[in-house]
């Protein structure tokens, strides 16, 4: 029997987010293993409906941005379930709807009995997607944004065929505040990458750190600054790229000058394809204050290049300290800059780190049998129905 899978999201799969990393390469393996597989994704959408509601989006955020906000998710969900009513009446066959977020699940379920859709779903976020309002400040406790993402994990976890986590962190996390969620089958897999070509005698490392992800609170690249400056003041020159966009772009650009670090730090910006440019500088550096499986972690591994990263969250299901990197404390500026100059100054040092990295990707992390663990996870082919947390 034909099967299809169709990836769910609130992201085209355009953007430089974690999550669209991980569906896009999804969707590639599943192509190349003779899948049928399709994204179905609020954008683009031509209906007029959807135009005209989005055109009175600013009046309503000129009264209220959470209104605005729980609007525009309720358009974007009925462009999905739009999308996924008008695919699903064509397919023949049996079709899992691998949902990459809370909302996306919610829709989902709503096709599970019509259609006898499979309905799966990956955890991406960190602790709860209603905290991570709560750490952009885009919403307060309680308030209607909060209740209304809220509302989404805890009506559609408790009731999709499988929940995938990418750490154990983040499943001992669920099933603390959804207990219900234990009687859901669950697997526990790791994101997966492709192998970064890091051939030095062709792209030689002229940079010696680089970090990438949005720039915002929760990542804090503002200590990755001042790291680089008590460096500095000991006499070890360095230089950081660091990689994204985000609310926290003119501080931390104010804070570099503050700090005289002008001609170490370059801000990239948005980059496609980020990763490929890991090659080019010695180490990744990661502030993150709590993180569930970060990708950028991942491909430093599979680039061969240590990290250097708190051990906060699914980061030690990662790497292991003094092994393919080092866990630096986000508390002790000092001692960070020691461990940096640690793992940039000693050269039998670096080199064991690199070494072990690459190693540790080809042994925990490589694309190959990940991404048949995944797609057999989705699919469920021959899966257990329940991975115990360890």
């Amino acid at each position: 029997m034909k099967h299809h899978l169709v990836v769910i999201s609130l992201l085209d799969g355009k953007g430089p987010t974690g999550v669209e990393a991980h569906f896009n390469q999804l969707i590639a393996e599943a192509h190349a293993a003779g899948i049928h597989c399709a994204l179905v994704s609020a954008y683009p959408s031509q209906r007029l409906w959807a135009k005209l509601a989005r055109q009175i989006l600013p009046a309503i955020r000129f009264v209220s941005k959470e209104y605005a906000e729980i609007f525009s998710l309720r358009i974007n969900s009925r462009i999905i379930f739009d999308k996924l009513a008008a695919l699903l009446a064509r397919k023949n066959g049996a079709v899992t709807l691998y949902a990459q977020d809370p909302l996306s699940a919610r829709v989902a379920l709503k096709f599970n009995s019509l259609h006898r859709c499979r309905v799966v779903t990956v955890i991406h976020y960190n602790t709860s997607p209603s905290d991570e309002l709560l750490n952009k400040g885009e919403a307060q406790v309680g308030s209607p944004l909060w209740r209304f993402i809220a509302a989404a994990e805890m009506e559609s976890l408790p009731h999709v065929d499988r929940i995938i986590f990418v750490s154990r962190f983040m499943q001992k996390e669920i099933a603390r505040r959804l207990p219900a969620t234990s009687a859901v089958p669950q697997s526990v897999i790791p994101n997966f990458v492709r192998h970064i070509a890091a051939n030095d005698s062709v792209l030689p490392c002229r940079k010696d750190m680089i970090a990438i992800g949005t720039l915002e609170p929760r990542k804090n690249q503002a200590f990755l600054l001042h790291v680089l400056a008590r460096a500095t003041a000991r006499g070890y020159f360095y230089t950081l790229t660091v990689v994204g966009n985000g609310p926290d772009h003119a501080m931390l650009v104010a804070l570099a000058n503050k700090l005289g670090l002008q001609h170490q730090v370059t801000f990239a910006g948005f980059q496609k394809n980020a990763a490929l440019l890991i090659p080019q500088h010695r180490l990744l550096v990661h502030a993150a204050l709590i993180e569930n499986m970060p990708i950028a972690l991942i491909e430093a591994l599979a680039a061969g290049r240590p990290i250097l990263a708190a051990a906060v969250g699914g980061i030690p299901e990662i790497f292991s300290d003094g092994v393919e990197g080092y866990y630096w404390p986000l508390d002790d500026v000092d001692a960070a800059a020691t461990v940096l100059i640690k793992s940039l100054s000693e050269v039998g040092t670096y080199r064991r780190l690199a070494q072990g990295a690459l190693a540790r990707y080809q042994q925990a992390f490589h694309f190959g049998e990940l991404g048949e663990r995944w797609l057999a996870a989705i699919l469920d082919q021959h899966q257990p129905v329940t991975e115990a947390a360890q």
